[in-house]
């Protein structure tokens, strides 16, 4: 029996689901970027995605949680690039150059930073509990990235942890300086500002090849 022709599988409820949310953050995502965390509106939100405002509230208790999400997002996006592109490294793989210049576009996109100080001067101003979930969030890329850092090093040191916290501080630093000053904080810049930083000596402990020089 032929079965070339049959209609593809109706998706079930979870996937109709997951289907609309991924829809709606990336509606947010362009909204809150062209408007501003107070700007943007659940309603265009919602018709951007090609839905109405019940299908956000469906979803998300409101624009705070909406915006959380998309941070998770984009949090999930940014550490799993930054892990990517360090094993490419770390296995002697040449990064081509459109896809570090990618790299860079995602790390310190001028209007995701505006965006992300708008949120935080809105959580410190008016919403405690927003900036205790921010917090969170602090906490968990500094738990990943000192996971990392211990998976890298042969001997890591006791304060990985510091470290860890030092290098998101300093990736949010140069963000803002990028986008105070782009002509003269540029990518290149940036790079070295983070290989003077945290290359060796600074690393020594970090795993080299195998039969290497010490």
């Amino acid at each position: 029996m032929d079965r070339s022709h049959n209609p593809p599988a109706a998706k079930t409820r979870a996937q109709r689901q997951e289907e609309t949310r991924r829809k709606l953050l990336d509606a947010a995502r362009v909204v809150f970027t062209q408007r501003g965390f107070h700007g943007a509106t659940l309603d265009e939100i919602a018709r951007h995605a090609g839905y109405t405002k019940g299908a956000v509230y469906a979803n998300f208790a409101g624009k705070d949680e909406l915006f959380m999400a998309l941070i998770d997002r984009h949090i999930d996006q940014n550490v799993g690039a930054q892990i990517e592109m360090a094993r490419a490294v770390e296995h002697g793989e040449e990064v081509p150059a459109e896809d570090l210049a990618s790299f860079f576009e995602q790390q310190f996109d001028q209007r995701w930073a505006i965006l992300a100080l708008e949120a935080l001067l809105y959580a410190a101003r008016e919403r405690p509990e927003m900036m205790s979930e921010i917090a969170e969030r602090y906490r968990q890329v500094d738990a990943a990235t000192t996971q990392y850092l211990k998976d890298k090093a042969v001997d890591p040191p006791d304060n990985v942890d510091l470290l860890a916290i030092g290098q998101g501080a300093l990736g949010e630093g140069l963000m803002l300086r990028h986008l105070i000053e782009p002509e003269r904080i540029t990518h290149e810049v940036i790079e070295r500002v983070v290989d003077a930083v945290f290359d060796p000596p600074h690393r020594q402990a970090w795993r080299e090849e195998p039969g290497s020089a010490r």
